[in-house]
């Protein structure tokens, strides 16, 4: 569930759009993950949204995705956001201000993700708009592509 203020939404798993991703070291590259969450159309300030969330990837030293259990990362300011190119979507793609992320449990080819921070809702007023938000979803974990057909989706 997201918490957008009083708001709430349902993680929406019907597609390809919400998951744990992880992705092993190789020569080149140290391990690392990503995660993804799209939710359920709701009312926000009288509006129809769908938002959505984009962690992009976060190096890690676990060798595996069941690894990550207990992991943590954050990000403290807007700048920062912006140039990882974590975003939060409510009406557009906007940089987050902060966000902590963490990787609760993983079970049955399955991430419980907690996530609270402070998202832009409209980046183009002069004053950035801001509302704090709160999730704790339950998204599949992708390690393989072939994950996506074991889990239907």
């Amino acid at each position: 569930m997201l918490y957008l203020g009083k708001y709430e939404f349902q993680e929406d798993l019907a597609k390809r759009q919400s998951s744990l991703m992880f992705f092993p070291a190789d020569e080149d590259e140290a391990a690392s993950w990503s995660f993804d969450c799209g939710f359920l159309s709701g009312n926000f300030e009288g509006e129809d949204i769908s938002p959505s969330i984009c962690i992009n990837p976060i190096e890690t030293e676990c060798h595996c995705a069941a690894e990550l259990a207990g992991q943590s990362f954050s990000v403290d300011t807007i700048e920062e956001c912006d140039e990882r190119e974590d975003t939060f979507y409510i009406f557009e793609h906007e940089p987050l201000c902060n966000y902590t992320v963490t990787v609760k449990e993983i079970k049955n080819s399955m991430a419980l993700i907690q996530c609270v921070g402070r998202a832009i809702i409209d980046g183009y007023h002069d004053e950035l708009p801001t509302i704090d938000f709160s999730m704790e979803v339950l998204v599949p974990v992708i390690e393989d592509k072939s994950d996506w057909d074991k889990l239907n989706l």
